[in-house]
């Protein structure tokens, strides 16, 4: 005797499509199912612009239902302000290393050549904008609005520390000198990531390498006037292909 109901012939073809439809199907962890929401949003911004890109068209690049997005982030202006998060994360990681380098260099008794530790850390800056280009572009032609723009300012503030951190090492070991690193590393900050940002995202000025050199120059005088500028000793510090 059969029992349950016979399996009608008609159905059976979408019965099989189905089950290898959900056989396919698996829930994604929850950061992997962020990460998707948020590159969907990056590739969006940068085509169409924040303005223009609405969260069903990020909700459908993502592969998710619209109110799977809003679980993630209360808003578009939030989706904005998380990839200018993780972009200045990046960046704070990407320099931490050299500048914990350094100061156990410094804290050793090595000799160091402070001009070593500016073309490291300046260097890898330029590095990281234009290794992540297309998220910088977003970063910068991009705003959140008002009410998100203190947070969005505060995003800066771990990587000021960090480089504050850096001068005010650099000076009580006597090679630089500064009465404010937080203040100079707050200027250094602003006028080196403009100019890397204006020539890489609008090609003014056009020559990248003129720029990252102006600025070791700049710093090279600035940061210690007055002391004379000796021959260049080999690299002490880490190069660019380590």
């Amino acid at each position: 005797m059969t029992h349950g109901h016979p399996r009608s012939p008609v159905l059976e073809p979408v019965r099989e499509k189905v089950s290898s439809v959900l056989k396919r199907r698996t829930v994604k962890p929850t950061e992997e199912r962020r990460r998707d929401i948020l590159e969907a949003a990056l590739a969006a911004f940068g085509t169409k612009g924040f303005n223009d890109t609405t969260v069903d068209e990020i909700a459908q690049a993502a592969g998710v239902a619209k109110g799977t997005v809003y679980l993630y982030f209360e808003s578009k202006e939030h989706l904005l302000l998380a990839l200018k998060k993780e972009f200045m994360a990046g960046l704070t990681n990407s320099i931490a290393e050299i500048t914990a380098d350094a100061i156990e260099q410094l804290s050793a008794g090595r000799d160091v050549d402070y001009r070593d530790i500016i073309d490291d850390i300046f260097q890898t800056i330029a590095d990281y904008h234009c290794q992540h280009r297309g998220a910088l572009e977003v970063v910068v032609r991009q705003n959140t609005g008002p009410d998100l723009m203190q947070e969005a300012i505060e995003l800066e503030r771990e990587f000021i520390q960090l480089l504050t951190n850096a001068f005010r090492e650099g000076t009580s070991y006597g090679l630089i000198h500064t009465e404010d690193p937080e203040m100079t590393a707050r200027l250094v900050n602003a006028a080196i990531r403009d100019n890397l940002a204006a020539c890489l995202c609008y090609e003014e000025p056009k020559d990248l390498d003129r720029v990252v050199e102006g600025a070791k120059q700049l710093l090279y005088k600035a940061l210690a006037p007055g002391v004379e500028m000796l021959p260049r000793r080999p690299r002490l510090v880490r190069t660019r292909d380590d």
